[in-house]
């Protein structure tokens, strides 16, 4: 027994030994989303938005009407984590990224959108003067309704 444990361990240091180094792996280059890409996903994520998605111009240049985004955002530029953190803040959220100049991917984008998704929808409901958002349920609640009471 003691010699099959000590031919297996011969054995594999022989292979690992002989096994060539295998290269770095390359680092893939992380496509960031574009500003009109990301206006069209807060679009997206924007209560009571009902009508067909623009093109990214108009997006962008919806967002920008709404305040989300800064007036200098152009529609080709790549959106950095730090710009995502400055927009992040306008409607509550705190977002601090180890790296500002790191473009953001499209996956990482909507994932953060989805999180944060009450707060932008309570942002775009004050700033358009409806004073709540959609996603507030305004019920009687279930006092009113097993409740005989009369009182208003």
């Amino acid at each position: 027994m003691k010699r099959v444990l000590l031919l297996c361990c011969v054995i594999l240091v022989a292979w690992v030994g002989a096994v060539p180094a295998q290269e770095e792996p390359v680092e893939q280059g992380v496509d960031g989303i574009t500003h009109g890409q990301f206006a069209l996903l807060l679009l997206k994520a924007a209560a009571g938005y009902t009508d067909a998605l623009p093109d990214e111009f108009t997006a962008l240049e919806q967002v920008k009407g709404y305040g989300l985004v800064p007036e200098e955002w152009l529609i080709d530029d790549v959106l950095t984590r730090g710009e995502m953190a400055d927009v992040l803040a306008r409607f509550g959220v705190t977002y601090f990224p180890a790296d500002v100049d790191a473009p953001v991917s499209q996956p990482y984008a909507e994932a953060v959108l989805r999180r944060e998704v009450s707060r932008l929808r309570d942002y775009l409901a004050h700033r358009m003067g409806h004073g709540f958002s959609v996603n507030h349920v305004l019920d009687w609640g279930i006092d009113r309704g097993v409740s005989p009471s009369t009182f208003d």
